[in-house]
């Protein structure tokens, strides 16, 4: 893992009236992942441009604004953008990992951004890795930390064994934006918020004792970043 960011500042601008918290980016770096395909999977090198960017409330700011062009690497699917290293999601990650103890369940491998911030974490003692494309899962496996904790498996997130798995935490990053009022399941076609918030009280009731996050949710309860 390369320097996650050199250098970082918190400022605060009115936009259409209201003020804003935003994250100031001069430079960032993240993993340094090769641009590679398999299949329907593949690894894409793109950039941002100086300009200001959502951060949808991850570690309070609503906003981060890139003063220099900075490298983001993503995770296409069919040629369809389904994960991706920005400072939104780098570092929403970041926070979930640190909320995280005990036998840990993620829906969704994507970059595998979690399991590098999981690595960390020792009060983890087991993750268990569930992802539906099996492309994805060849192309990210071996760029993965070698941590012995983890265990992908090659399966859909909604199975019996999952769902009544008994974890102590439990980690969901299912969905992607599709357009301004939609989502979509990573890859899988259109969704909607109905499906976060009722995949949420499904694993909810059968694993009451544990700590569920859905990533990019706005409520700090069901997403700590």
């Amino acid at each position: 893992m390369g320097k996650e960011i050199d250098h970082l500042q918190n400022s605060s601008k009115s936009f259409l009236g209201e003020t804003m918290k935003i994250l100031t980016i001069n430079a960032w770096s993240t993993i340094q992942y090769p641009t590679k395909a398999l299949r329907t999977a593949s690894i894409v090198k793109t950039h941002y441009r100086p300009n200001l960017y959502l951060m949808e409330g991850v570690c309070g700011y609503e906003l981060f604004q890139v003063t220099k062009t900075i490298h983001i690497t993503e995770l296409r699917i069919n040629d369809e953008v389904v994960m991706i290293d920005d400072p939104m999601h780098w570092l929403g990650m970041k926070e979930l990992a640190k909320y995280s103890s005990g036998r840990v369940l993620i829906g969704g491998l994507g970059l595998g951004l979690i399991i590098h911030h999981l690595a960390n974490n020792s009060k983890v003692t087991h993750i268990d890795v569930i992802e539906i494309n099996k492309d994805v899962i060849e192309l990210i496996k071996p760029l993965l930390p070698k941590d012995k904790r983890v265990q992908i498996h090659h399966d859909n997130i909604y199975g019996y064994s999952w769902v009544h798995g008994h974890y102590d935490t439990i980690i969901l990053d299912l969905w992607v934006k599709h357009n301004n009022k939609d989502i979509e399941l990573a890859g899988q076609g259109k969704a909607n918020t109905g499906d976060i918030v009722g995949t949420y009280l499904r694993f909810k009731f059968n694993n009451p004792k544990s700590k569920i996050y859905i990533r990019g949710h706005r409520n700090p309860s069901i997403n700590t970043a």
